[in-house]
């Protein structure tokens, strides 16, 4: 008698859940979470770019090659518990392997002039 015992979730799914409450999915379509640290004033997640995203001006080269990341971006995803969460996110670095002009992708993941991800803005333009 009485119930069934609900079984736990297996944890990549309560990860998977969970990525998707701290990160917009915008953002989760091209980046993947590699570390989370947290200090006394903030947390931060670090994403990496997705592997394959190669910039559309190299896509018609066999020679592409990885080399390295860009300058990180950073951008507030949103407070909780008091402490800002920030998303670090490190986009690839592409170029021909015969020369060195480097390519990366460009996304649109903070408002322009300030370093929120559009949905704290939309937030916090709707509060005010």
């Amino acid at each position: 008698m009485g119930r069934k015992k609900k079984e736990a979730q297996p944890i990549e799914k309560l990860f998977s859940s969970a990525m998707t409450m701290l990160v917009p999915g915008h953002i989760l379509e091209h980046f993947e979470m590699w570390d989370a640290h947290e200090s006394r004033e903030r947390w931060v997640i670090e994403m990496h770019e997705k592997e394959g995203r190669i910039p559309s001006a190299l896509s018609v080269y066999d020679d592409v090659v990885l080399d390295g990341y860009c300058n990180p971006i950073e951008t507030l995803s949103h407070s909780f518990v008091c402490k800002p969460i920030y998303l670090r996110l490190y986009r690839r670095r592409y170029k021909r392997a015969s020369t060195d002009r480097h390519y990366s992708n460009e996304y649109d993941v903070a408002l322009r002039g300030v370093k929120m991800v559009p949905e704290m803005g939309i937030f916090l333009k709707d509060e005010g």
